[in-house]
């Protein structure tokens, strides 16, 4: 009778402890250990019962120990995982907490290959297209030249049945077409900087003063409502600002900073392993302008080593935010002209480039604003869409032809340069239909 009421009492005690609420909680990270919030946290047998993780990765829930089976971990960007909780391990449970973290693996996606040839959109025998720029969304203006860009350039308006509109041609050396912040388009040469009027289908070429235009027109990158956003970059110099000007209140602010701090503990060790000569001549330019001695020998001498690399950390305007690029911090920073500097994620895709193959420059959509990071493996061109969320590589579209150049995508559409490899033909411009699945 003794033993029949003991193993009632063990009944009893075990069904107690199992109905007791347990704390189930942890962190979730990727490979790099940073947290990934925004994380489905399925733990109800039924699936139906689930958390989010916050912007640190973490979550808590609270279950009875004898419905906890399992825990599915779920996140668009990365692989599904489950973990299986054993009764084993629900009975050493402590202090009625359990604690699991969880390292996630990022989803594979497939690349989209596409079997039907791009479409040419323009293309001649008599020349080879160097830059262009799509007009009105219709119309292309373009930079031809016939053997020897060196030797003079062409510029000509094409309509959208390829019919030449007019032309205008440079003596001089052109180099490409640029477009500024008001969509105007400049041609860039050699010695000189012109501003591409076009009017009743028809060139009107100034030509501008060029120091103006690099210090006041080329710096600024795009504006927003009535805030308007430049930097003070330099190609010789491994740190610089982005800065904010309101038209409204004429308040200038600067935003962020970039730097590359190994870069720039180099740059400026380079005065100690130049000349007696050498330094002596930044001591007197010190003197002269306030700027440090060390810059000068930097600016000199070490932009024009191997180790050197000018800094690359783009800046977007997306709907109603300002997007930064940091690939010196590993950082994306999204700034809004009312509240500064709202967010930050990580972002990893640059790391190990030589891996990967990716490549400057990111690439942003001219009507729908997606931003893409451009790999190359083979000599081919990955198009990789960028969440502006999570800073994360989300899906890849390759192209079609090997070793393309001036890739623009508008209305998801790629558009870029091409010429078949020992082929006779000249260089035309195509485009594809950017799908991604």
């Amino acid at each position: 009778m003794k033993k029949h009421y003991l193993f009632l009492l063990f009944i009893v005690l075990q069904n107690s402890i199992f109905s007791q609420i347990i704390t189930v909680k942890g962190k979730i990270v990727d490979s790099d250990l940073q947290g990934i919030s925004h994380t489905k946290v399925v733990y109800s047998y039924r699936f139906e019962d689930y958390v989010i993780t916050n912007e640190k990765g973490e979550y808590l829930f609270e279950i009875e120990r004898s419905k906890l089976d399992s825990i599915v971990f779920k996140h668009y960007g990365f692989d599904t995982k489950t973990i299986y909780v054993s009764t084993k391990e629900k009975n050493n449970i402590k202090k009625n907490t359990l604690i699991i973290n969880v390292t996630l693996n990022y989803h594979q996606f497939n690349v989209v290959e596409i079997s039907v040839k791009p479409e040419e959109v323009f293309g001649s025998i008599e020349y080879s297209v160097a830059d262009y720029e799509v007009y009105k969304n219709e119309k292309l203006v373009l930079l031809t030249y016939e053997k020897n860009q060196k030797k003079g350039s062409v510029i000509r308006l094409v309509d959208e049945n390829k019919k030449e509109l007019d032309a205008f041609y440079f003596k001089e050396e052109t180099i490409e077409l640029k477009r500024d912040f008001r969509g105007n388009i400049h041609l860039i040469t050699k010695n000189n900087v012109y501003w591409l009027k076009i009017s009743n289908n028809t060139f009107n070429v100034f030509q501008e003063d060029k120091p103006f235009y690099f210090k006041y027109v080329a710096p600024i990158i795009d504006t927003l409502n009535d805030r308007i956003y430049y930097s003070n970059y330099s190609d010789i110099f491994p740190a610089f600002n982005y800065l904010e000007f309101n038209k409204t209140d004429s308040v200038y602010k600067t935003m962020i900073a970039v730097i590359d701090e190994p870069m720039m503990e180099q740059y400026r060790a380079e005065f100690k392993f130049v000349d007696a000569r050498t330094q002596l001549w930044a001591h007197r330019k010190e003197l002269d302008t306030g700027i440090d001695k060390e810059i000068w020998v930097g600016a000199a001498s070490f932009t024009n080593s191997l180790y050197y690399e000018p800094l690359y950390a783009p800046l977007f305007v997306l709907n109603d935010s300002v997007f930064i690029f940091d690939h010196y911090k590993n950082k994306l920073f999204k700034y809004t002209p009312t509240q500064g500097t709202v967010d930050s994620v990580n972002i990893t895709y640059h790391l190990k480039s030589k891996k990967s193959g990716w490549e400057q420059p990111l690439i942003q959509d001219k009507i729908t604003g997606k931003i893409y990071a451009l790999f190359m493996r083979g000599g081919y061109t990955y198009l990789s869409l960028i969440n502006s969320n999570t800073g994360k590589v989300s899906k890849t579209f390759k192209l079609f032809y090997k070793y393309v150049e001036k890739i623009q995508i508008i209305n998801n559409e790629v558009y870029y340069i091409y010429r078949p490899f020992e082929s006779i033909q000249k260089k035309y411009i195509y485009k594809e239909k950017l799908t991604l699945k």
